[in-house]
């Protein structure tokens, strides 16, 4: 993705004073193909047309500070539970009131002031070469540290906010001495210097490059339904385990919703998020981004289903942000 990329550029203003009737203006981290469906049964259910900026979280947030209350954007849509609080922090939310969102989705996954919500979940499980690998040695993420993973393991970067909330987990549960010796391990066992994305890491592990990495879930997913021959390889190749089962469950982060704080079309889009969380739209969230639904009532795809049962650390959500600090100082002093 280039470093700011613009989707409908030409049809939406730079600012705007005035509410449009029957439309919602959305900034999204995600690309726009990821969330068309959404979008498109959104607009035939309801008559209210989207308007989609695409871009990198950070960029999308700057901007909307830059730009305060002469914003013309109206919902943010961003992926990791402290993305959204910094969002909150910044104010750059504002909380809204809607009894579909409070009845949909579990205390444990939105803003206890309303500000944020979240729409899907994504793992951070453990993938494995299975060719190299008995699955059986790897059931929970302390197994990584083990010497015998020493060269086999490969990784994208640690300051990726991805592996910051993952470390963050860890010292919510573990306390910070336990994240610093895990990290400090974990790299040791680094068959090469962090690199790429999640789904690089599943790449290196079908070439032979590494044994086993950690990614998201959904990425695992998109490989399998790839239009390119080599990624449906690779998922052929690559086997997935969830880890901690029998404890904390595994690592889960979410992708969420927010109104804006300069929204002037702010029904409309407490309309959008509402219908994010809609069974249709949950189910596109399954099926097309291969996300799990956020709701307790919905049960995963077919093809998440086959990966086995996610016993999911949704309990840990509201507490990662608060030792997301902690957790960039102890990847950082690692140089992971």
């Amino acid at each position: 993705m280039n470093r700011f990329i613009l989707l409908l550029s030409l049809i939406l203003p730079m600012h705007t004073s005035a509410a449009v009737e029957n439309v919602v203006n959305i900034y999204s981290f995600r690309q726009a193909e990821l969330i068309n469906p959404l979008i498109n049964a959104f607009t035939q259910q309801t008559g209210i047309k989207i308007n989609v900026v695409s871009g990198k979280a950070n960029v999308l947030m700057q901007r909307l500070i830059d730009d305060g209350q002469h914003s013309f954007a109206d919902v943010l849509l961003t992926t990791d539970v402290a993305r959204l609080e910094q969002a909150k922090q910044l104010k750059i939310i504002q909380p809204i009131q809607s009894e579909i969102l409070i009845n949909n989705i579990p205390k444990s996954l939105r803003d206890p002031e309303h500000y944020w919500f979240g729409t899907s979940i994504r793992a951070r499980a453990i993938f494995y070469s299975k060719s190299r690998v008995n699955p059986s040695k790897l059931t929970t993420y302390q197994d990584l540290t083990h010497k015998k993973w020493q060269g086999k393991l490969c990784s994208r970067k640690g300051s990726h906010f991805y592996n910051r909330s993952m470390v963050a987990s860890f010292i919510h549960h573990h306390g910070q001495a336990w994240a610093n010796q895990w990290t400090e391990e974990f790299v040791s066992n680094l068959a090469m210097r962090p690199q790429g994305g999640d789904r690089d890491q599943l790449r290196l592990i079908a070439k032979g490059s590494c044994d086993v990495t950690i990614a998201n879930s959904y990425y695992y997913g998109m490989l399998s339904s790839s239009e390119k021959a080599n990624d449906r390889d690779v998922y052929q190749k690559v086997g997935i385990i969830f880890p901690n089962a029998e404890n904390t469950g595994t690592h889960v982060n979410i992708s969420g919703a927010a109104v804006t704080s300069a929204a002037k079309n702010k029904q409309n889009a407490i309309k959008f998020i509402e219908f994010l969380t809609t069974s249709i739209a949950q189910q596109f969230y399954a099926e097309l981004n291969h996300e799990y639904p956020i709701r307790a009532d919905m049960s995963p795809s077919p093809l998440l289903s086959s990966w086995g049962k996610l016993v999911a650390d949704k309990q840990a959500i509201l507490q990662l942000p608060k030792f997301h600090q902690q957790a960039k100082t102890i990847i950082k002093d690692n140089r992971w």
